[in-house]
């Protein structure tokens, strides 16, 4: 007997259910593309304010105020667009899929930019070390640059590294040979 009753109780919900009444849509509606953009801005908003919160707060800058006064909306027109888009799921998925697809646009555009900016300064640097190598010393010799030594070779073998004098107080001296080098 309580199967019975059961199955029914069961039965009625699921009778009740198939009768969902979609939302219509409300008068001021936010078209879907004008949507999709707030959302991919709200998302990056969310985002800089957990990356930048000293400075948001310092400069006292709301970024959902910056959003609303942005696309020219308020806070009652963005809940009951929002509420009306998710009520489709399958929609709603396929909008944040496309946010998804704006953020990664824009995140490609930041990469390259900042790829750039490190080429120039590696460029930079090269142009500084070409200069650094072509440097004489008094005696007219190159100067080795630190960076261009070979580091897994011996410092004083006598076939890398020429008698050169070495200037001091007292005048100058000439490096011995060692006595391994001499056999």
């Amino acid at each position: 007997m309580i199967r019975i009753l059961l199955a029914i109780l069961v039965s009625g919900l699921l009778w009740q259910c198939q009768d969902i009444k979609y939302p219509e849509a409300p008068e001021n509606l936010i078209d879907r593309e004008k949507m999709i953009s707030i959302y991919t801005d709200a998302y990056l908003a969310n985002a800089s304010k957990n990356f930048n919160r000293t400075i948001l707060l310092r400069e006292q800058v709301s970024l959902t105020d910056y959003i609303y006064k942005k696309y020219d909306i308020d806070s009652v027109q963005y809940e009951q667009s929002n509420a009306y888009y998710s009520v489709d799921l399958d929609e709603y998925r396929k909008m944040f899929q496309r946010v998804q697809a704006n953020i990664d646009a824009r995140l490609a555009v930041v990469d390259s930019l900042v790829e750039i900016e490190e080429e120039k300064k590696q460029r930079k640097k090269d142009s500084t070390r070409e200069a650094r190598k072509k440097r004489r010393d008094s005696l007219g010799i190159t100067t080795p640059d630190s960076l261009d030594l070979d580091l897994d070779k011996e410092l004083h073998d006598s076939d890398t590294m020429p008698n050169i004098p070495i200037k001091t107080i007292r005048g100058e001296i000439t490096p011995r040979k060692s006595k391994d080098s001499l056999q």
